[in-house]
């Protein structure tokens, strides 16, 4: 992928991508097909749900449930892309007419996926014919690494397999890295293979306890400190730089950054700015159970804004008195839908979500800002550090910036990064 220096707008030669410095809300919705998966990846959100086989989430849903909530992304949130996930949703027997219909609505769709299947060279030219966008792959180690990360040996040379089928025939993918322990020390040489295979951008993700993962999974042995981190990840990040092609980080404190790589990290304030992440709005609607599971009715689609945390929390109640009393319901959900346009007007939008990432991170992912965050410039718009994280290494490597003033603008860093967009896709330009 050629180097770009232009910063707004400009098409590589050798890519079907835009890159551009103008940032604006996310149009991606998300879609959990189910939690069933061929790989048992010890930092997996869902490795619970994985293994228990009578978990209400852990079946495929059906084609038409499916259908419905990609309807809904589509028409009701306005979504102009998907990214669709498991488990592992390529062994989904349904996919692949998912991935048609999602293209016949406009909603680009994005697989994310280990790679296993699409090793056999005819099950990816399968998935390039139904009008897939691109795929996001989980490369997490080099080798040995890989599999012992991923906890199937062989894994590694089959995702190798996938990721040379999709150079070959001009799939475009990038890469996530979940940054454990082991992984860490070979940063440098991840990077060197997005390189090395055409990757259009590489995410780092940190191993942090969201959804299901139960205390005692994350341990001194396999959860890396943020300091030992930071040489490898600037090395990473260098490289990737170097060679033009996108490089994020997912979840760390902005504190523990390179100044020149801030524009980089992307915690929940700064995600819903970033056109390959998801859309908040309809996120806290696909989030819900109801909306992940194989059987049963759908939560009836609600805004962001007034009421919609109370939906989200008596999700079940509201969702039966609406099927049982269909005219009552429908006006409530009138209601607060108008109630959250209302609201949007006379209000800023970005500031809604801006609240909304900060909610998700201190109310829901268990985040918080530690006693030299009080001193800290970025503290409105970074969320911090997880508690389990602190409980295992302590607050020591927390620093205040303070040679600046203090900042509430989510994208004070990000709006400095080229980011690639899809040149069809408009959402990144309104």
């Amino acid at each position: 992928m050629a180097v770009v220096h232009q910063t707004n707008n400009a098409v590589t030669p050798s890519s079907p991508y835009t890159k551009t410095t103008h940032r604006t809300l996310s149009k991606r919705g998300v879609l959990w097909l189910g939690q069933t998966c061929n790989l048992r990846c010890y930092f997996c959100y869902f490795l619970n749900r994985i293994a228990d086989t009578e978990h209400p989430e852990h079946a495929f849903m059906t084609l038409e449930k499916a259908k419905e909530i990609c309807h809904t992304l589509r028409y009701t949130y306005g979504n102009t892309a998907i990214d669709i996930q498991g488990g592992e949703p390529t062994i989904c027997p349904d996919i692949l007419d998912l991935i048609r219909y999602c293209h016949e609505i406009g909603l680009y769709p994005t697989l994310i996926t280990n790679g296993l299947v699409l090793a056999k060279k005819e099950k990816l030219q399968e998935f390039k014919d139904a009008g897939v966008r691109d795929f996001l792959v989980s490369l997490h180690g080099i080798g040995d690494i890989h599999d012992e990360v991923v906890c199937r040996k062989g894994a590694y040379k089959k995702i190798m397999a996938a990721i040379e089928n999709m150079g070959e025939l001009g799939v475009p993918f990038r890469f996530n890295c979940t940054m454990s322990k082991p992984v860490v020390p070979i940063l440098p040489e991840i990077a060197q293979k997005a390189i090395d295979y055409g990757a259009n951008a590489v995410n780092f993700l940190a191993f942090n306890p969201f959804e299901d993962q139960e205390t005692g999974i994350r341990t001194h042995e396999n959860v890396a400190l943020y300091s030992e981190i930071k040489p490898k990840l600037t090395e990473a990040m260098d490289i990737l730089e170097e060679a033009g092609i996108e490089c994020n980080v997912r979840y760390i404190p902005m504190c523990l950054a390179e100044e020149r790589h801030r524009k980089n990290f992307f915690n929940f304030q700064q995600l819903p700015y970033d056109h390959h992440e998801w859309d908040y709005n309809s996120w806290n609607w696909t989030g819900l159970q109801p909306q992940r599971m194989n059987e049963g009715d759908l939560v009836p689609p609600f805004l962001i804004g007034p009421f919609a945390r109370f939906i989200q929390y008596r999700y079940v109640g509201i969702t039966r008195r609406y099927h049982e009393r269909p005219i009552l319901g429908g006006l409530g959900l009138f209601i607060q839908q108008t109630l959250s346009r209302i609201a949007l007007a006379l209000a800023s939008k970005q500031g809604f979500w801006h609240k909304e990432g900060a909610l998700r991170a201190s109310h829901d992912a268990g985040y918080k800002h530690c006693s030299a965050c009080q001193d800290c410039a970025l503290q409105n718009i970074c969320d911090g550090f997880h508690r389990d994280y602190t409980e295992l290494f302590g607050e020591d490597e927390a620093q205040a910036i303070t040679n600046m003033g203090v900042t509430n603008d989510p994208t004070y860093y990000i709006r400095k990064q080229e980011k690639i967009v899809e040149p069809e896709d408009e959402a990144w330009a309104l």
